[in-house]
């Protein structure tokens, strides 16, 4: 049996399959589990980049839903993540990385709204 944290590769796999009600179910428990251990140790950026990722999981798939606002909201939480840790370790590429893709996905969305 496929525990709780398995949630963000079952979603993957309801998207490729095309049920993108299960998908959303199972991105919400993915962010629910890392937003409890993002919050239980702030300091550890292993779980805060698990959280800005199942943030963007939650953006790409409203997106795909054509729900552009809570699209925004939740690519911005992730930038949010992603700036703070690429600020907290600036020589570190993969967080630049991470911010860059970031910000690309809220320019996407905000061109997909109109603004």
């Amino acid at each position: 049996m496929l525990g709780p944290l398995c949630s963000r590769p079952r979603g993957n796999l309801a998207v490729a399959q095309g049920d993108l009600d299960a998908a959303l179910g199972h991105f919400q428990q993915s962010k629910r589990i890392r937003e409890q251990l993002a919050a239980s140790d702030p300091s550890n950026a292993t779980w805060q980049r698990d959280l800005s990722y199942s943030l963007t999981k939650l953006a790409q798939l409203h997106a795909k839903l054509g729900r552009w606002t809570q699209a925004l909201f939740f690519a911005e939480q992730s930038l949010a993540i992603d700036e703070r840790l690429a600020a907290m370790d600036p020589t570190k590429v993969t967080r630049q990385k991470d911010v860059q893709i970031s910000r690309r996905l809220v320019e996407w969305i905000q061109k997909a709204m109109g603004d």
